[in-house]
C-alpha cells in the first residue's frame, strides 16, 4: 500500500488556492462582524506598560496576503503614534501581495505612522537569524494567526517567541478547535505527515503553562462554520480544494489509500449539521493570549 503522498504545505499555490476556497465557504472572519469583534477587542484592550507615544513592536507570523492584518494594524493605528510592523511569511508572493496592500493604503494616506519590515522566510529562520541580536529589541505584541501547525517544533518555537516579547508584551495565537480537530485526532496516527502538527496544537495551552509557570494567560472560543457541500461531489474543484486544505495533503483524494479516504469522508459527513438543506463543518477555532510578567 505504497502512495505518494504530498504535504500541502510544500505546495505554496495550492495552498493558498485552498484556503481561499475556504474563506469563501465561510472560514474567513473579515465578513464575519462578531468574529472579527472578538479579534479587534484583544488588540483594543490591549495598551503596552501604559504607553501610546513610543514605537510599538509588532511581529507578525504567517500573515499569507495580509487581509487578515487589516483590522489589527487599523486598530493599533488609531492607538499608537508610531509602530514597527514586522513581517514573518515563508511564501513570497503572499508577502509581494502584503506589500501592493501596504502601498494602497498609504496611498489613500493611510498606515503612514506605520513601517513595515517584510521578511519571506519561515519563523524558524526568522529567529535563527536575528539570535545573535541583530535585532534589536522585543516585541510588544507578537501574533500568530491560524500558523503554528505549520511550525517545525510547535512548542518549542512558540515558548521562544514568547522569550522575545517584552516585559508587560502579548502573545496572540490563533487556531482551531472544533471538529477539525476531531478530524484530526481521528486520522492523526493514520495519517501522521499531514494531521500531527495539528494533533499538536490540540494540547498548546496546556503544554505552554507546564513551561511557562505563572504565566498569565486566557483563551477565547469562536463559532465559524463552513459550507461543506461541494466536499462530497468527487469531480467538484472547489471541494476537493477544500479537502486538500483540511487534511494538508495534496490530491487527497487521488493519493490517500481508498479505504482512508472512505473512512474519512463517512467520519467527515457525521461531523457536519444540515441547515437549510445545505451540509455545515463547524471549524471553531480559539484565541489564546499571553500577557509576559
Amino acid at each position: 500500500m505504497t502512495h505518494d503522498l504530498k504535504p500541502l504545505v510544500c505546495f505554496p499555490k495550492e495552498y493558498f488556492e485552498g484556503f481561499a476556497v475556504l474563506q469563501r465557504c465561510g472560514f474567513d472572519e473579515r465578513f464575519l462582524p462578531q468574529h472579527q469583534k472578538t479579534l479587534m477587542d484583544t488588540f483594543d484592550n490591549f495598551v503596552f506598560c501604559g504607553k501610546t507615544d513610543y514605537t510599538l513592536r509588532v511581529l507578525a507570523v504567517g500573515t499569507a496576503d495580509g487581509t487578515s492584518d487589516i483590522q489589527i494594524i487599523d486598530t493599533l493605528d488609531s492607538k499608537y503614534s508610531s509602530i514597527l510592523y514586522v513581517v514573518v511569511e515563508p511564501a513570497d508572493s503572499q508577502v509581494q501581495k502584503f506589500q501592493t496592500l501596504v502601498q494602497s493604503k498609504q496611498e489613500d494616506g493611510l498606515w503612514k505612522n506605520v513601517k513595515f519590515d517584510f521578511h519571506p522566510i519561515t519563523i524558524e529562520e526568522y529567529l535563527g537569524k536575528t539570535k545573535s541580536g541583530k535585532e534589536p529589541g522585543g516585541f510588544d505584541i507578537i501574533h500568530l494567526q491560524h500558523c503554528a501547525y505549520h511550525f517545525a517544533d510547535i512548542e518549542g518555537t512558540t515558548v521562544e517567541l514568547y522569550g522575545r516579547l517584552n516585559t508587560g508584551g502579548m502573545l496572540c495565537v490563533l487556531h482551531v478547535i472544533g471538529a477539525w480537530m476531531e478530524l484530526a485526532l481521528h486520522f492523526g496516527n493514520i495519517m501522521p505527515d499531514s494531521m500531527s502538527s495539528q494533533v499538536e496544537s490540540l494540547t498548546l495551552l496546556e503544554r505552554l503553562q507546564h513551561r511557562i509557570p505563572d504565566v498569565k494567560m486566557q483563551t477565547q472560543h469562536r463559532k465559524i462554520s463552513v459550507k461543506a457541500d461541494e466536499c462530497f461531489k468527487e469531480n467538484s474543484e472547489d471541494g476537493n480544494m477544500m479537502l486538500n486544505f483540511i487534511m494538508q495533503l495534496l490530491d487527497f483524494r487521488k493519493t490517500a489509500p481508498p479505504e482512508v479516504v472512505v473512512d474519512f469522508m463517512k467520519f467527515f459527513k457525521e461531523l457536519c449539521y444540515e441547515e437549510d438543506s445545505e451540509l455545515y463543518l463547524p471549524a471553531d477555532d480559539e484565541i489564546i493570549t499571553i500577557i509576559k510578567v
